[in-house]
């Protein structure tokens, strides 16, 4: 059966308080939902481990492996690449074992708790152990981590489906959510201290908060029951019961190439965000920095927030018009070369506007991202018939995910490379 959960057509009692068209209820009025909330806390969840890992990337540089060593130098590109590598790969395994949907996103957060435990305990028990040993520790648990937050999102995109558009939305803004706090506290933190230093009892509040964080998610989902909608499909499933891949992609290859598309163009923002310096503003770079982190991800949080607009819903803005967008995107590439370039030369006039103006540039550049890809996974159950096909869907749309911020990461080498050769031209 269709989903028509944003038509005048009657749903089921379950979900009537979603039956009317999305411009009669604001975001203030959904988050009261508690199947909402649910969703969007797992969506906090699904990015929280990540943000912490991220947060935390300076203590093990600089207190576990000393600055100079060889796995200092190495950690950053190491976590990246385990994390992104094993995400991708095990994503693509998941999408061909279409049943056990609602369990993974239980078994998902369960292994960050027990991820976020270990971690703890490494870091209390550094001393003990020698630099290789914890550094090959760390990345078999960011390998970990990273399965379990696509076990999560294979999980919960697939409920999210089967629920209706507007559920896929509160996981993409949970999301969001996620980046926005660490980043905001980052940036207050750099008023009153180093951020570079992070005492031993904070990263391990980060390991315990992350852990909560799922401990809450699995409480809410287990007692709004939200997995009891899905279809019951066994794990000894025949083949023929399985919905192609073929089907998936005719049916949403511009959707998820706009998902693809947006998240390779999306990771040249850290390599930016890092190395363009404050000109104008009353701020030291070490503010700057994490300043320009935080004004991306409130962008992300408000474009995702206002995917639900009616105009976006509507069928007259079609999943092409959406890759489009997503291509368009691009654009920001040059516009951000040309503020490098600024921040190369050795006098600029009216620092304060370039200031300004890069600001809005990142904030624009974060409200598309978050726009797109709200948009996008919300139209996935409207392209699709049946909910064997919306329940599948998640993990396709994950694979797409998971190619397009490996090949993102890795094409952000390359901005790194041209920055630091047009630094020394100029």
């Amino acid at each position: 059966m269709r989903s028509e959960e944003y038509t005048d057509s009657p749903r089921d009692e379950q979900d009537s308080s979603y039956t009317e068209s999305t411009e009669r209820h604001s975001f203030i009025t959904m988050i009261k939902d508690a199947k909402y909330l649910t969703f969007l806390f797992i969506g906090i969840g699904l990015l929280w481990p990540w943000n912490c890992i991220l947060g935390a990337s300076q203590y093990f540089k600089h207190d576990v492996f000393l600055d100079n060593t060889l796995w200092s130098k190495i950690f950053a590109s190491s976590m990246m690449t385990v994390s992104t590598v094993s995400s991708t790969l095990f994503n693509i395994w998941l999408a061909k074992r279409q049943h056990s949907y609602s369990e993974r996103v239980v078994r998902g957060l369960i292994w960050e708790i027990i991820v976020f435990i270990i971690l703890g305990i490494l870091t209390l028990l550094k001393s003990w152990f020698s630099l290789p040993f914890i550094f090959i520790s760390i990345m078999v648990l960011v390998a970990i981590s990273s399965v379990a937050t696509a076990m999560t999102q294979n999980g919960i995109m697939a409920v999210a489906n089967v629920h209706g558009p507007v559920f896929s939305q509160a996981v993409m803004v949970g999301q969001a959510v996620a980046g926005v706090l660490p980043s905001v506290v980052l940036f207050i933190i750099s008023f009153s201290s180093d951020p570079s230093r992070q005492s031993t009892g904070g990263i391990l509040f980060y390991f315990l908060t992350t852990a909560a964080v799922s401990i809450v998610s699995i409480i809410l989902y287990r007692v709004n029951q939200i997995g009891a909608k899905l279809v019951n499909v066994s794990p000894g499933s025949s083949p023929s019961s399985q919905v192609p891949f073929s089907v998936h992609y005719d049916k949403l290859k511009h959707l998820v190439l706009s998902i693809f598309t947006t998240f390779v163009v999306t990771l040249i923002f850290p390599v930016f965000a890092s190395t363009i310096l404050v000109k104008g503003l009353p701020l030291a770079n070490s503010q700057f920095v994490p300043f320009i982190f935080t004004i991306w991800n409130l962008g992300d949080l408000y474009g995702r927030i206002i995917a639900d607009w009616p105009q976006f819903r509507s069928p007259k803005f079609t999943p092409f018009k959406v890759f489009v967008y997503s291509l368009l995107r691009m654009l920001f590439v040059p516009l951000f070369f040309l503020f490098s370039r600024v921040n190369s030369s050795e006098h600029t006039s009216s620092p304060m506007v370039k200031d300004l103006l890069y600001t809005l540039l990142q904030f624009l550049f974060g409200l598309t991202n978050g726009h797109v890809i709200s948009i996008s996974f919300m139209k996935v159950p409207e392209a699709l018939t049946t909910d064997e096909e919306k329940e599948a869907a998640g993990g396709f749309t994950n694979i797409f995910v998971s190619a397009g911020l490996t090949l993102g990461s890795v094409l952000s080498y390359g901005c790194v490379f041209i920055i630091e050769s047009y630094s020394k031209v100029h």
